[in-house]
């Protein structure tokens, strides 16, 4: 069997930070790299054998973690978030730009990409990066809202060029942002094959958000949100879902979440398959109307999932490919659901893949490297 090798990037600042990335040896664009010890990540505590863990960058660079994105070409886009999930100072947020130029599964240059609040998503394509973000008032201080923008770097000097273009405002709660920061606002975000741009949003939902066309849309609660590149066609895929982080997207357009726990109200983590149009239940139906919802996969107990991405490589085993890899923060965890077509939807057996304190977030590049975050 092949062995992956997993560079890691930790960081200490309040909490322990890394972006890991595991690689294939057979890959001829990658240099095979030798794993020291030493450069094992404190908070890594385990993962399989076939996998090799490295550090790849510190918290000089990359403090609080709260996504990431790796272009094809191996460029990582970090979201920076010093305010965390419960603050409401902005000005420390940003999204940084790690290039690791000799395939030595180090960093070797870095750029702050662009200065933003709250970074939650991130989607790297050509020229341009998405990013979903928390707006603050400049005459305030106070949070205004959540937007979906753009950036572009046709330079390639790796600053974006110039200020964003908009493509979905007022994406959240501004109630909830001023009391509570972006704790179950809105979060991750992934690009199908379809070419629409999926959108988490978690269960305190939206008011009157706009597309770049002028659409208006509200959704009270959770669910998933799609919207066209160019910010048009805004539309709410599914519904009724908690404080969701991230979907994971196969190239057959299967949508898979991974929840949040309600904290003993009878809503644990849930695994779902995100079918158009679906409604899974929370916060009213899940209960007592189990006939009116689409149920979950399964129902894992606690914890806090967070990042998501659909692994498929032809550069991994096929133990570890063609599967959901899940980021669980609460469980500091990246599992692995092994799904089987069951009809119209799935069944799925759940496994402990690495264990990682405090994981945000997952992606892969396109030579088969994958990175993870952790707080």
């Amino acid at each position: 069997m092949s062995k992956i090798y997993f560079a890691t990037l930790s960081v200490f600042l309040l909490f322990l930070f890394n972006i890991t990335s595991f690689w294939n040896t057979n890959s001829n664009s990658l240099t095979n790299v030798t794993v020291n010890p030493a450069d094992s990540l404190p908070n890594a505590s385990s993962w399989p054998a076939e996998l090799a863990i490295s550090h790849f960058a510190g918290a000089d660079l990359t403090p609080s973690p709260a996504c990431l994105a790796v272009a094809p070409t191996g460029e990582v886009y970090v979201g920076v978030d010093m305010i965390g999930s419960l603050g409401k100072k902005p000005g420390n947020g940003r999204i940084v730009r790690l290039v690791d130029s000799n395939n030595d599964g180090k960093v070797d240059s870095h750029t702050v990409y662009a200065v933003v609040d709250n970074p939650r998503g991130i989607i790297s394509m050509g020229d341009k990066v998405y990013v979903l973000h928390t707006v603050f008032s400049k005459e305030t201080g106070i949070a205004s809202g959540m937007d979906l923008v753009v950036f572009e770097d046709k330079n390639h000097d790796g600053v974006a060029d110039g200020p964003s273009s908009p493509l979905i405002q007022h994406i959240s709660s501004p109630k909830f942002l001023q009391s509570r920061g972006t704790d179950h606002a809105t979060n991750g975000i992934r690009m199908g094959i379809d070419g629409w741009i999926y959108i988490a949003v978690g269960d305190f939902g939206f008011h009157n958000a706009t597309d770049r066309s002028g659409k208006k849309m509200t959704m009270l609660g959770g669910g998933v949100v799609r919207v066209r590149p160019d910010g048009t066609e805004m539309e709410v895929y599914t519904h009724g879902l908690r404080n969701i982080y991230d979907v994971a997207i196969d190239p057959y357009m299967n949508i898979f979440a991974r929840g949040n726990t309600n904290d003993g109200g009878g809503w644990n983590v849930r695994f779902s398959n995100q079918i158009q149009s679906g409604e899974y239940g929370y916060p009213v139906l899940f209960k007592h109307f189990t006939d009116e919802i689409i149920p979950a996969l399964i129902d894992v107990g606690g914890g806090s999932g967070t990042g998501a991405l659909f692994m498929d490589d032809d550069t991994w085993p096929a133990q570890y490919n063609q599967v959901p890899m899940m980021a669980d923060w609460g469980r500091s965890q990246l599992y692995i659901h092994r799904v089987t077509a069951d009809g119209p939807s799935f069944t799925q057996k759940e496994e402990s893949f690495v264990k990682l304190a405090q994981i945000t977030d997952v992606d892969v590049d396109a030579s088969g490297r994958a990175y993870l975050s952790a707080w």
